[in-house]
């Protein structure tokens, strides 16, 4: 059997994917190419060539699958989230917390800081198709909760902004600067629940619905 499978395109766009984070997460931009990713990913230049069409923009593809590991939009959207913020804010920190404990997406964000100067487009789709939209749809919830006067919330921008840094600070800045280790993760669940009580003691709830738990109950 031929080591370049061409046959499974949803398999090798994966597999493509992951090549390419993973030779970034080892090189510099400048010197990866579309046929060492190929090569890494076990498929033809060919079929990189026809997924992607150019290095530029398989590497926006990989930077916005980075942030799908947050499905900020799945909860943010779910039928329950007016009914139950504070249980809902509890599944938003666990997803932060989730997709900020493996290594690999400190490495990721280590690698976007280094390529900023070198290769901007690469920092500017982490932002912009990654980040951004994880972060706006957290705003987007926060309006919600505005709108619908169930949280004292005056600033949805401001108060998004906060809880991801309840969080973030305490688990992700000082790993980015190679200061820290992976934190337990009892520790990172502690992180959360504080995330949460802390939040709600600045912008307390308005109403509580039937559904209504503390965050030490989900």
């Amino acid at each position: 059997m031929n080591r370049f499978d061409d046959t499974l395109p949803a398999d090798s766009r994966e597999a493509i994917l992951d090549a390419a984070i993973r030779l970034l997460l080892e090189k510099s931009s400048d010197a990866v190419s579309m046929a060492m990713i190929a090569t890494e990913a076990h498929v033809s230049r060919r079929t990189v060539f026809n997924q992607f069409g150019s290095k530029e923009a398989l590497f926006s593809a990989a930077m916005q699958r980075v942030w799908t590991r947050i499905p900020m939009t799945e909860i943010t959207n779910d039928t329950n989230a007016l009914h139950d913020p504070m249980g809902t804010l509890k599944q938003v920190g666990l997803a932060i917390m989730t997709f900020w404990l493996p290594q690999e997406a400190i490495d990721t964000a280590r690698m976007v800081i280094r390529e900023s100067t070198r290769y901007p487009k690469l920092s500017e789709t982490y932002i912009n198709r990654g980040k951004r939209p994880t972060l706006e749809a957290l705003i987007a919830y926060m309006k919600q909760l505005q709108a619908a006067d169930l949280v004292a919330i005056d600033d949805a921008d401001l108060a998004a902004r906060q809880f991801v840094g309840l969080i973030n600070e305490p688990l992700v800045f000082y790993r980015v600067l190679g200061l820290a280790e992976i934190p337990h993760p009892e520790r990172a669940r502690r992180v959360v629940d504080e995330a949460v009580t802390m939040f709600f003691a600045r912008y307390p709830l308005k109403r509580l619905s039937h559904h209504h738990k503390s965050p030490t109950q989900t």
